[in-house]
């Protein structure tokens, strides 16, 4: 796990799962199949997205997939070709997996289906839905954490750039409804609520029409009601030469209620860090629908 992070006990499908030599296992999160099984002291993973469950889902009433554990074999059908696992020889035959949810390994550019202005020194609160990754952990004897095997998004993302040819980033790209009110729909066990409050410092108005959000300075966390949630970010926009600061906060929206760590930010954030978070997007996005 990241530095600093925390153990806790995580709501099912996440979580420790018992795997079972020569005998495949298989795991729902949202999308994602996840498939397992143990061969002579071998890990052996192979993961799709079966047809009809490839892209974000288009409305906020979409279920997660996580069948009862029990009934996610037969319902999963038939296994991944053998040509597309993953194998690890693991220190002493261990047959324990832990699922982790974290946040994507890049920044995400967020287009909000409805684009708004913010007037000077107005701001707004907004809520984004983003897709988790699954952390794939073993578990060993001794260790003083578990060993990271691979990273896999719940939900495929198209790549985009931010920025310059020059300067820029390669980037996930992510429409987004950016609603302003949380609802009990929104939850499904594959995705995170992300809280921004947008601050426009400067004097002329903002279009928030695209905008860059860096989820690796976040950390998760996870609600009484087994709910995923972002520490809360804060945007102050100073103009377009002096860019915006962006300030992270180290505990959980007040929307949240208590809430517990789930996994330290993947990169702590400086004090006073500055970045460019609203401009124009250089290469046309490739998914449709909004989170």
């Amino acid at each position: 796990m990241h530095p600093g992070s925390a153990s806790p006990r995580l709501p099912s499908p996440w979580g420790e799962h018992e795997l079972s030599e020569g005998t495949p296992t298989v795991v729902r999160i949202g999308p994602i199949e996840l498939w397992f099984e143990t061969v002579n002291g071998e890990i052996r993973l192979a993961h799709r997205y079966p047809s009809g469950h490839d892209l974000p889902p288009l409305s906020g009433s979409a279920p997660a997939l996580a069948p009862d554990p029990e009934n996610q074999l037969s319902a999963a059908g038939e296994p991944p070709d053998k040509g597309i696992w993953s194998r690890w020889a693991t220190p002493g035959g261990e047959t324990r997996i832990r699922l982790v949810p974290g946040f994507p390994d890049r920044t995400l550019v967020l287009q909000p289906e409805l684009p708004f202005r913010l007037l000077p020194r107005a701001e707004a609160r907004i809520f984004v839905r983003v897709p988790l990754w699954v952390r794939i952990e073993l578990p060993v004897e001794g260790a003083s954490a578990p060993l990271l095997l691979t990273e896999i998004p719940a939900i495929p993302m198209s790549d985009t750039w931010w920025g310059g040819f020059m300067e820029g980033e390669l980037t996930y790209w992510l429409p987004t409804k950016a609603r302003r009110v949380v609802t009990p729909e929104l939850y499904v066990s594959h995705m995170a609520i992300c809280t921004l409050q947008l601050r426009n410092r400067s004097t002329a108005d903002l279009e928030v029409s695209k905008l860059a959000f860096r989820v690796a300075h976040l950390a998760l966390l996870l609600d009484a009601e087994d709910h995923f949630w972002s520490s809360e970010s804060r945007v102050n926009y100073h103009g377009e030469a002096e860019g915006s600061q962006i300030d992270i906060s180290e505990r959980a929206p007040v929307e949240a209620g208590e809430t517990t760590l789930v996994l330290s930010p993947r990169t702590p954030l400086a004090r006073g860090f500055r970045a460019r978070t609203f401009e124009r997007l250089r290469v046309l996005p490739g998914l449709g629908g909004s989170l």
